[in-house]
């Protein structure tokens, strides 16, 4: 070989030579320049961990600062998944499926709920019990990615108290996952289900923050890099008085407990009390009995079977009968019928009427007739002694002379057929005040004499049977309205959203809903039967008999009647006190309680009683 082919091959070696470090060069600036930034995060993925630390859920305070729903601190299973392999993820569910008390189903379900990043960790059980925790920390080197935090759960310090008011909380669905995806969620959340916890869930929850964890080979945690605060969630603080709450509370379930055990009205199980400030519209207690204690809906153990228990109650402990529940109204609607005809000028305060027992079609008995054993007929009233006996006959009258528009009319401007607007969750229903065109356009399918509007239906709704409904809160509402001479207010549980540090970001301002206007010779009748229902001769006078304080006290009995085979009337009181300058209004509902006079006025007279009985104990 000639020097001259030598110095050709030694040549082309070279530039091989440099271009394979120009080759190496090249990559070498690609891995650690151009996508350095992607192989930097693919290596801190596997030796860095983020730790979410959930902010503290913002507490539910009474108005006077009583917590209602508060935190406390508790042990919390977290697992980061990413960096094990199949065998040792594999031993990994094993034992830890073992020291949770978790089958391999459950504890996969709550790994595959929670993940959504793999080198992320996900909380696997809360609340864990402390000797769990120390088999956990006994065995840790078996338990690689698995870690122990603590963190903040619910808690209710009155249980079932007001827990339709508060709601309760529960992991996330899918569904609401993808309903607040802009909200950062992850699957292994607790959120608010009902009540307000679920209307004020985006206050409450607050900014969570979190940890990255340096970890070893074998995903064990090594050092804690750096923390990022969670910011705690805004205080919700009520109307609710919780001393008068927990109180209605008890009376209720007490007086329905006599109801069945005296043997007549053995359905008696549900029942609701409104109580609100009539200058304000505040409500101070808000009861749906029966109730559920929101500390066991919460429970990671107890959870399921205790859902599971409260849902094939017959009794729905989850209805929340106040703002849901519609029902006829009774008796207790007759002030209403009274303040339209006085108003239309249809009766006057004192026109005396003749109450036979018998309407006018001759169909109708009046309940004193039907009663067991028959009473005799009313007799010669005026409208305000037709408030004090609740004499059907008079407001049959009344209805017809009225006609059904014109009592459609009055009913929605009192509110009725629609919402009062009280924020809750789930919503309230609307009730229904019915008039020929709702007929017509209800039974347009039906033969046209079912469509057709009859005069006895009046007769129905001015008793305040028939097609109207109403919900417990619209009752408490308009008799609102009749403790102040016409003044609704906007029913309220809400007093201020607050900050922590007690900044206050939102307040509520008592707003006037509705004014019903009429004349003071009006007022005068409505009040002055009232009065006279709980005094000697009045449909609810058994009941107030010897009440202890020198208050005037003003109410209506009502019965709402069944149709046959579905059990013993509903029972209802509405009733406001001190009559001439009233501070609380009371409206009390009792499913199949037999009657007002029965049910619903003692448990009134009970509530009564204990809400001044203090400021008379001090005078004394």
């Amino acid at each position: 070989m000639g020097e001259k082919e030598r110095l050709e091959r030694t040549r082309i070696f070279g530039w091989l030579v440099i271009l394979m470090f120009l080759i190496l060069t090249g990559r070498l600036w690609y891995l650690q320049i151009a996508q350095g930034h992607k192989y930097v995060a693919m290596a801190d993925g596997n030796r860095i961990r983020w730790l979410r630390t959930t902010a503290p859920r913002g507490r539910i305070f009474d108005r006077n600062g009583v917590p209602l729903a508060t935190n406390r601190a508790s042990f919390t299973v977290s697992l980061m998944p990413g960096g094990l392999t199949e065998e040792s993820r594999v031993q990994l569910m094993d034992r830890l499926s073992e020291l949770l008390g978790l089958t391999m189903e459950e504890l996969e379900h709550a790994i595959a709920k929670g993940s959504r990043y793999p080198y992320e960790a996900i909380r696997v059980m809360q609340d864990v019990p402390s000797e769990t925790v120390i088999a956990l920390e006994e065995r840790r080197y078996e338990l690689p990615g698995v870690m122990v935090e603590m963190e903040e759960v619910r808690e209710y310090p009155f249980k079932s108290a007001a827990s339709h008011v508060l709601g309760y909380m529960a992991p996330i669905t899918k569904e609401l996952l993808v309903a607040w995806s802009d909200a950062d969620y992850y699957g292994s959340d607790y959120v608010g289900f009902s009540g307000l916890e679920r209307l004020y869930e985006s206050y409450l929850r607050g900014e969570d923050g979190g940890s990255r964890v340096e970890v070893s080979a074998l995903n064990r945690p090594v050092r804690i890099l750096d923390r990022t605060p969670p910011v705690p969630g805004a205080d919700l603080v009520l109307t609710l008085d919780q001393k008068l709450q927990e109180l209605t509370e008890t009376i209720i379930d007490e007086e329905l407990v006599k109801l069945r055990e005296a043997g007549k009205y053995e359905e008696a199980y549900n029942g609701v009390v409104v109580v609100l400030d009539p200058k304000s519209g505040a409500i101070r207690a808000l009861a749906s009995i029966p109730g559920f204690d929101p500390n066991r809906l919460s429970d990671t153990v107890e959870r399921s079977s205790y859902f599971l228990e409260l849902s094939h109650d017959p009794n729905r402990p989850f209805f929340h009968r106040a703002v849901q529940g519609l029902y006829s109204p009774g008796s207790a609607f007759k002030p209403l019928v009274a303040l339209a005809a006085l108003e239309e000028g249809k009766t006057t305060p004192t026109e005396v009427f003749y109450a036979d027992g018998i309407g006018p079609y001759g169909i109708k008995r009046c309940w004193t007739l039907t009663a067991d054993p028959p009473l005799p007929p009313h007799g010669n009233l005026t409208l305000s002694e037709a408030i004090k006996v609740s004499c059907n006959d008079f407001f049959w009258e009344l209805g017809l002379r009225l006609g059904i528009d014109t009592l459609a009319e009055y009913s929605r401007k009192a509110g009725f057929g629609k919402a009062t607007g009280l924020p809750m969750y789930p919503t309230e229903e609307a009730g229904l005040v019915p008039d020929p065109d709702w007929k017509r356009e209800r039974y347009w399918r039906k033969p046209r004499s079912e469509q057709v509007w009859y005069p006895v239906e009046t007769m129905d709704v001015a008793i305040g049977q028939g097609f109207l409904l109403v919900t417990p809160i619209q009752m408490a509402s308009f008799y609102m309205g009749l403790a102040n001479r016409g003044t609704i207010y906007q029913p309220y549980l809400l007093d201020r959203i607050q900050l922590p540090t007690g900044e206050i970001i939102e307040k509520t301002v008592p707003e006037v809903l509705v004014e019903l206007e009429a004349s003071a010779e009006t007022w005068q009748a409505i009040v002055e039967g009232m009065t006279g229902v709980v005094e000697s001769g009045g449909t609810g006078a058994g009941a107030f008999r010897n009440f202890p304080y020198p208050i005037k006290i003003a109410g209506k009995t009502g019965s709402a009647q069944l149709g046959p085979g579905q059990g013993d009337a509903h029972g209802w009181f509405g009733g406001f006190a001190p009559a001439d300058d009233p501070e609380i209004v009371v409206v009390v509902f009792v499913e199949h309680g037999g009657g007002g006079a029965a049910s619903s006025a003692p448990i009134t007279r009970r509530i009564l009683e204990e809400y001044f009985r203090p400021r008379y104990e001090i005078d004394e």
